[in-house]
């Protein structure tokens, strides 16, 4: 297409790209997010965003059906034995579009209807999306028990649940609130050798990746699966791992029917993420985990209620405040924002106040972001929460650190004003 961009696509890019440079003076703290490197970045201004391109049959040779895109589907192979390395797992499926799809296909693939699957309540932290999926395709639902001082599985009160009856089919761990790891030995013992266990790691995936959480297929999971853009830094994108073929093989049988196009360009973009990794990925997940406890203890001695104190704050990249002391979530998420700050407030585990707030560091440790930084972080919110200075008034500090992390000058930024130039839009962000 060589003729010049329409206004009508003019007024969206530029929507888009104040959006942008808005967005790049925030801070972001949310849990579920991550940065995405400009090598990532690049793959959605090639061939593959617009292509299929799907492995051959069981001969391995090009498939005809869609020819010239072997090269794509090498770099999905390759990536996918890169990321079994980083989990443990010797077979990886890469078509899951996202953390929902993930779940989808291994709720469809691990049980038939009608088998009794557990999976953490929403109240304690188990994700909404698990219990209407799963009731939708027919699994008995039922709750893992949780013990609230620990914040991980009451495996006793389980025990006492189950008794001599049946053992469940599924047991889905698909905890989006994830301060500490799950006693999976000790899961596998009460539940036996027969029932699948599942480890959504959706939040956790950076952090197995990069050996700072706990190993779930080691330690006794039968599969893991999640998406891609939390505590690991790649695109929107999901994945389904395990070391049992009889699995890998329903599990691939599921997916190819839940998903018909899985998107060339992240699985690029995901396979330069999981290079990344492989470089950077263990003092990344270190760091992350070393931040969010260094930032749990400098809130909690600046007088904040921060949850799992006798645990020492979290094991995760997440930390949760409970700041209703202080006011209401939502007011607390309003004052952050206007000081440059994004957060979650959402309900919390364990705590009385309707909601509470959910903070990640991993997009903030994945940029760069190390100790002083968060004590000045720390600082912020209590100008702002404790202290009630105007949030205007410290936005410059929010901003002096965001900058710090990704400068106006940097490679991004660059490249970014470039392609809006080109496509008409002069001047860029």
């Amino acid at each position: 297409m060589n003729h010049p961009t329409p206004p009508g696509a003019l007024a969206v890019l530029e929507q888009a790209a104040a959006h942008h440079a808005a967005d790049r003076r925030r801070l972001h703290l949310v849990p579920s997010e991550n940065g995405l490197s400009l090598a990532a970045r690049t793959a959605h201004l090639m061939a593959a965003a617009v292509r299929y391109a799907f492995p051959a049959g069981q001969g391995g040779g090009e498939n005809w059906a869609w020819p010239g895109r072997q090269d794509l589907v090498g770099i999905e192979q390759a990536a996918a034995v890169r990321l079994g390395a980083q989990v443990g797992a010797e077979f990886v499926n890469l078509r899951p579009v996202s953390g929902v799809s993930a779940l989808t296909v291994a709720l469809s693939a691990l049980a038939q209807p009608w088998t009794t699957a557990f999976n953490l309540a929403e109240r304690d932290g188990g994700h909404g999306s698990t219990r209407f999926i799963g009731t939708r395709l027919g699994l008995q639902m039922k709750d893992l028990p949780v013990d609230p001082a620990s914040a991980t599985l009451d495996l006793d009160a389980l025990t006492h649940r189950l008794g001599s009856g049946p053992r469940p089919g599924l047991v889905y761990l698909d905890a989006f609130m994830c301060l500490f790891p799950v006693d999976l030995p000790g899961l596998r013992q009460v539940v036996g050798p027969e029932t699948v266990i599942h480890y959504d790691a959706s939040h956790t995936l950076g952090l197995i990746a990069g050996g700072a959480w706990q190993d779930p297929l080691a330690e006794g999971a039968d599969t893991l699966g999640g998406s891609t853009h939390k505590s690991y830094p790649g695109p929107h994108k999901g994945l389904l791992a395990t070391n049992d073929p009889g699995l890998a093989a329903r599990l691939d049988e599921h997916a190819s029917h839940f998903v018909s196009h899985h998107h060339p360009a992240d699985i690029v973009a995901l396979a330069v993420a999981a290079a990344e990794m492989d470089t950077h990925g263990r003092a990344y997940a270190q760091a992350t985990v070393a931040n969010a406890r260094r930032l749990g203890a400098a809130l909690a001695e600046r007088g904040f209620t921060v949850c799992g104190e006798k645990h020492g704050f979290t094991a995760s990249h997440q930390l949760w405040i409970d700041i209703a002391p202080l006011m209401d979530a939502e007011q607390a998420s309003r004052r952050l924002f206007e000081a440059g700050i994004v957060v979650n407030a959402i309900p919390l585990p364990y705590i009385t106040a309707p909601a509470g707030l959910r903070l990640g560091v991993q997009e903030a440790t994945w940029a760069g972001m190390r100790e002083d930084g968060i004590e000045e972080l720390a600082e912020i919110f209590t100008a702002i929460l404790r202290d009630g200075q105007d949030p205007a008034a410290v936005a410059p500090r929010t901003r002096a650190l965001a900058e710090g992390l990704a400068p106006a000058a940097g490679p991004a930024e660059q490249v970014l004003r470039v392609a809006l130039a080109a496509a008409g839009i002069g001047g860029g962000t």
